[in-house]
Order: structure tokens, then sequence, then C-alpha cells
């Protein structure tokens, strides 16, 4: 069994004190490290997770304005497509136009010409007549002569033509 002596009282007054050392030295430090630790971590953990809220809200941010720049990108492109076709039905009307114009006026370049050449013949024409009845009158006609007549008018046309 154990016996009560003095040592025993001594070991545990030992003990006594050696626990008290320890507590107010070792233990009391110690404990002091471990909750300055957890309240670092937890100021990490409540920074992480204010961090990543604010990168949660800047993201969401981001995407707003990405979403509101592809509108605006939308919008602008459509806009250039609606002016793209506009420009391009003026072009065509103003071709269509162009073109128009220059059949009139070759049109009416073509009928003054017919004019002219229509003029130039009956002119001509009238010249021949009077040139063959003048002939006629003087001289009295065979059927050589005629002919003959008949061919140097042609060939006096021709002349002229050339000659023109």
């Amino acid at each position: 069994m154990v016996e009560l002596n003095g040592t025993l009282l001594i070991q545990i007054l030992n003990f006594i004190i050696l626990c008290a050392i320890l507590g107010h030295y070792c233990y009391k430090p110690i404990i002091k490290i471990l909750d300055e630790r957890a309240n670092r971590i937890k100021n990490d953990l409540d920074s992480a997770a204010k961090s990543r809220d604010d990168a949660a809200k800047l993201k969401e941010s981001y995407e707003a304005q990405l979403s509101e720049a592809q509108v605006k990108a939308n919008e602008i492109v459509s806009k250039a497509v609606k002016e793209a076709e506009v420009q391009a039905q003026a072009q065509i009307q103003a071709a269509h136009e162009a073109i128009e114009k220059e059949k009139e006026a070759a049109t009416k370049q073509i009928e003054r010409e017919r004019k002219d050449a229509l003029d130039d013949l009956k002119s001509q024409f009238a010249a021949i007549s009077c040139d063959i009845a003048a002939k006629i009158i003087s001289t009295n006609m065979t059927p050589d002569i005629n002919d003959r007549l008949i061919n140097e008018s042609i060939a006096k046309l021709d002349a002229q033509k050339a000659g023109k």
C-alpha cells in the first residue's frame, strides 16, 4: 500500500509547483500562440471569403459589361448592315437611272443620225434624179444610153460618198 510520509507530501508539493511553473511559463505562451494562430487562420478565412465574394461580384460586373458590349456590337453590326443595304440600293438605283439616261441619249442620237441619213439620201436622190432628167432631156434615149446614164449616176454617187 501507499505510505503517507513526508516524501509523498513533498512530491505532491513538487508536482503542484511544477504544474504552476509549466502553466505559467509554458502553457500560457503555447495557448496564446495557438489562439493567435487560430485568430490568424480565422482572419485569413474571412479575408479569403471576402476576396471570393469580391471576385464573384467583379465577375458578375464583367459578365454584365461583356453582355452589354455584345448587345452594342450587335446593334452596330445591324446598323452597318442596314446602312450598307441602303447604300447598295441607292447605288443600284443610280446605276439604273444612269443606264436609262444613256439609253435615252443613244436612242435620240440614233434617231438624229437616221434622220440625217434620210435627209442626205433624199438630197442625193433629188440631185441624181435631176441629173438623170437633164441628161434624158438633152439626148434621145436608147436602152444603152439609159444603162450608161444609170451607171454613171451610180459611179458619181459612189465617188461623192467616198469623198465624204
